[in-house]
């Protein structure tokens, strides 16, 4: 019953009626209405080059470009139908105008501290002109005094989460893309809030529509209103009639008092602590940050907060940006939270981790449990193997999704060609998301190297340059590594027909899966 809701309530549905309605309206040319095929043909034939026409003059990366072009040219009816439903409709300019205004006003509260920018130019000019682009387009300055623990599990990083919640004195802030209520990772979460509640902590939650769609309870956020917990669903779902449904807030956060930040690729559900087997072992990654980086978590929740406000306003988050820190961090390093949203056309994940490629002269290692790579990420990936730079790839051998599985495996070719070096983890599934090269600069958060991730939804991560907990980091995927099969192009041609039949049809999509 949960699969076929969530089936109801995306797009894969919607898709379908058109593909049957394509299938029907063939027929009634054939059958029922010989007499006016031409001119419906026509007119779609006329309908589908003007839509054509828009797409080639968007501005948008290629590849989409061309997937819908090819819909819309070889389906008209799907296609155009199904354009004209996903893709002329967007994001809403609700959100988009809530956000921005919530951005703007929290700006005030993340000015750049001139020394630290210095400091970075000393250490590497283009380091300092890529801080300014994530300042700029990322949403938060560059951050000193701020330790940075990494976890190489769910499980790790879950009992840290209860220790620090169970500190909170002023505020928690929590937003995720999936919380399951009835595993026993929230239960324990829930029994902390209510606490806090109780001693006059204020506490917020935001959830997912879609995410959610199966693992709470329809008007979950009225029961955690009663509990004295503030609750708010991002873009609530409605079958058929929201294309926005197709952005999703995939952001993973906790703050804690503007002094402590989570964040990473675990969710709120018993897979995540392998309390509950799905697919082998969950090879999950996530950090805690201490410090004054938390500041840029903060003003990143409060920014997709507002965007659900009922009332419309928008009101200042300073109290909560600016809160007192007397933290003192031990070490030295650079930390730049940045968040990612398609409310534009800035694609601030994708550009994090190419720099990362290109910037690298020794090593890149890679975490991800997809692989839908557009041609600049692959040509990224392709130009730092030719430059001698040992790129490194770890992806699932169990997946989660079987179509992504076998999208994924149609890349293994060409990349494995130029001298990528692709691991499956063979103990299960691998749902970390981190990039990290030369020892010296890491991203890991929320971002899936596809196109859902670096384009359509709501994403966060931390930039880190120079932190010592990039050597924990390094020592995971090399742990990892040894828990993992390498892959030749000897493997590849083994590779089950049908299933490589699967990958390459759905490449044909890729963007829109």
């Amino acid at each position: 019953m949960k699969k076929l809701n969530r089936l109801l309530y995306s797009n894969k549905f919607f898709a379908f009626l058109m593909l049957l309605l394509q299938v029907v309206v063939f027929v009634a040319m054939f059958i029922w209405i010989s007499d006016y095929s031409k001119a419906l043909m026509g007119f779609t034939t006329a309908l589908s080059a003007v839509l054509i026409i828009c797409e080639i003059n968007r501005t948008s990366e290629s590849t989409f470009k061309m997937t819908w072009i090819l819909l819309i040219a070889v389906i008209p009816v799907f296609g155009v139908l199904f354009y004209l439903f996903t893709r002329t409709r967007g994001v809403s300019r609700n959100i988009k105008d809530d956000y921005n205004r919530a951005r703007e006003i929290n700006s005030k509260y993340l000015v750049q501290d001139g020394e630290i920018m210095k400091n970075i130019s000393l250490f590497d000019r283009r380091e300092e002109s890529f801080a300014r682009y994530l300042s700029k387009y990322g949403g938060s300055p560059v951050y000193t005094n701020t330790s940075v623990q990494y976890y190489p599990s769910g499980e790790r990083m879950f009992e840290d989460m209860k220790r620090e919640l169970l500190k909170a004195e002023k505020f928690i802030f929590m937003e995720f893309f999936i919380i399951n209520s009835a595993d026993r990772m929230w239960t324990e979460v829930l029994d902390i809030l209510r606490q806090k509640v109780r001693q006059g902590v204020e506490v917020r939650l935001m959830y997912d529509g879609m995410g959610c769609v199966t693992t709470l309870p329809r008007h979950y956020n009225e029961v955690l209103e009663h509990y004295g917990i503030q609750c708010r669903i991002f873009s609530p779902i409605m079958p058929l009639l929201s294309t926005h449904q197709n952005n999703r807030d995939h952001r993973k956060i906790i703050v804690i008092d503007g002094i402590a930040a989570f964040c990473g690729g675990i969710n709120i559900a018993d897979e995540y602590i392998n309390k509950k087997e799905r697919f082998g072992y969950w090879k999950d990654t996530g950090f805690m940050l201490h410090g004054d980086a938390a500041a840029g978590f903060t003003s990143m929740f409060l920014g997709m907060w507002n965007v659900n406000s009922a009332d419309g306003k928008i009101p200042d988050g300073g109290e909560y940006i600016n809160a007192p820190k007397t933290y003192s961090a031990d070490g030295d390093g650079y930390i730049i939270p940045f968040g990612d949203t398609p409310l534009d056309d800035v694609y601030v994940g994708k550009r994090a981790y190419i720099h990362n490629l290109d910037n690298a002269s020794n090593y890149v290692y890679i975490m991800t449990p997809y692989l839908v790579l557009d041609d600049e990420m692959y040509e990224s990936m392709k130009y730092a193997a030719q430059r001698g730079v040992d790129v490194k790839l770890i992806l699932p051998h169990i997946p989660d999704k079987a179509y992504a599985f076998y999208l994924a495996r149609t890349y293994y070719k060409e990349l494995l060609s130029v001298g990528i070096e692709i691991y499956e983890y063979t103990p299960g599934f691998v749902h970390a998301k981190m990039s990290v090269s030369d020892g010296t600069r890491a991203i890991v958060g929320t971002i899936n190297h596809d196109y859902r991730s670096l384009y359509l939804h709501y994403e966060c991560a931390a930039y880190m340059m120079n932190v010592p907990a990039i050597i924990d980091i390094e020592h995971d995927f090399n742990d990892t590594l040894c828990l993992s099969k390498k892959i030749t192009l000897e493997d590849v041609k083994h590779f089950n027909i049908f299933t490589r039949i699967i990958g390459h049809i759905m490449r044909l999509v890729a963007p829109l899966i």
